[in-house]
């Protein structure tokens, strides 16, 4: 994930939109539910306290009027402090943003099933009693970037503050707009599997677009998104529609070649429109094969693009994974000038690849894996 939001954003200045004007009683709840913890730790539970109460203002008072669900007998800890419309969020204070670091509790983060689907970034000003939403996190993205987290001795990982570039509005959005299960997968890091398990799996098959055949999936996703074959790339472009997938495809493939994606005229492709999920894109995928060195390898290359007359919003994400580990990952960025994002990866024929392609609002859209499996 491309993180496009400066700390600098976060340099807030007071009495922001997302600034709450605690109220007596929720001060007075912060002091008392503090004292239930041990010195050492009273500190901190009074900042979240503070910071939760600012939260649960925050929500209230908007147009939507959430509701934040929570249990006031008990002091707010390392853990996930309460929920929304069925979302666990985990509310991080802080005092000052100076060293650009915040710690997020390794539970939040792992646990199967206490997971937060959301962190928010919260400033307390206790010495004015104001709380001000910075930003958001969602979980399945941050996993994207574990390999980027440092695990501390005291059970909390160390995130910069610049991973937190949902705004304030867009983190109600998903709380009103979307169902928490979106948020339990998407994203998240698969568990590692063997070339078998990949090939028992339902995938879809690329090697059979090579013949000029297409797999027949009883997978929801795949039986609404259907699969066209795309022409020969070596096809006459007089015989291609002006404004058909495959030249606009074409057009797409010479706009690459100055940065060395070289696709071969055995090449064999197919598409789907994702208008029929409702959303104007459209996704190409090509496939070939590379026999050059030791070990026979395939290559998949998506291409996605807006449907005609339709514009590629910025902030969509295309994710190529194995089974491991993330492989590509593009975001349209507001100020690039690109309609189409594109994403190249190599494997042998053992390997699976898994796509997913996110929304600006947070919906995604996957499939099952792609895999290039010869016949007998």
């Amino acid at each position: 994930m491309r993180h496009s939001t400066e700390l600098s954003d976060y340099e807030f200045e007071p009495l922001q939109p997302t600034t709450v004007a605690l109220s007596p009683a929720a001060v007075d709840w912060a002091a008392q539910i503090c004292q239930q913890v041990p010195p050492e730790q009273q500190w901190m539970t009074f900042l979240r306290a503070l910071a939760l109460g600012g939260v649960q203002q925050w929500l209230e008072d908007g147009v939507s009027g959430l509701t934040l669900t929570y249990d006031p007998a008990q002091p707010p800890g390392l853990h996930v402090q309460g929920t929304v419309h069925g979302f666990r969020l985990c509310i991080v204070p802080q005092g000052t943003l100076s060293d650009g670091q915040v710690p997020i509790p390794q539970p939040t983060l792992e646990d199967v099933q206490g997971f937060a689907h959301l962190y928010l970034l919260v400033e307390v000003r206790e010495e004015v009693d104001q709380v001000t939403i910075l930003g958001g996190l969602r979980r399945d993205r941050l996993l994207t970037q574990r390999d980027a987290l440092t695990l501390n001795d005291n059970g909390t990982y160390t995130v910069p503050v610049a991973f937190f570039d949902t705004a304030p509005e867009e983190i109600l959005l998903y709380l009103n707009c979307l169902d928490p299960a979106q948020l339990e997968t998407v994203g998240q890091l698969p568990q590692a599997a063997s070339p078998t398990q990949e090939m028992t799996q339902e995938a879809i098959n690329v090697w059979r677009w090579l013949g000029d055949r297409l797999d027949t999936l009883s997978n929801t996703v795949t039986s609404t998104l259907t699969w066209a074959l795309l022409p020969p790339l070596a096809m006459s472009p007089a015989l291609r529609s002006s404004h058909g997938p495959a030249e606009t495809l074409a057009t797409v493939l010479r706009q690459l070649e100055p940065a060395g994606v070289m696709i071969p005229a055995t090449a064999r492709g197919a598409y789907t429109d994702l208008q029929r999920a409702g959303v104007p894109l459209r996704l190409c995928a090509l496939t070939w094969t590379h026999l050059e060195g030791s070990q026979p390898e395939w290559c998949l290359l998506l291409v996605l693009g807006p449907t005609l007359g339709e514009q590629i919003l910025p902030g969509t994400r295309l994710v190529v994974r194995d089974a491991e580990k993330i492989l590509a990952d593009s975001t349209l960025s507001p100020i690039s000038g690109a309609n189409h994002l594109y994403a190249q990866v190599f494997g042998t024929w053992e390997e699976a690849f898994r796509v997913s392609v996110t929304l600006p609002d947070g919906s995604t859209l996957s499939w099952p894996p792609f895999v290039f499996h010869p016949e007998a």
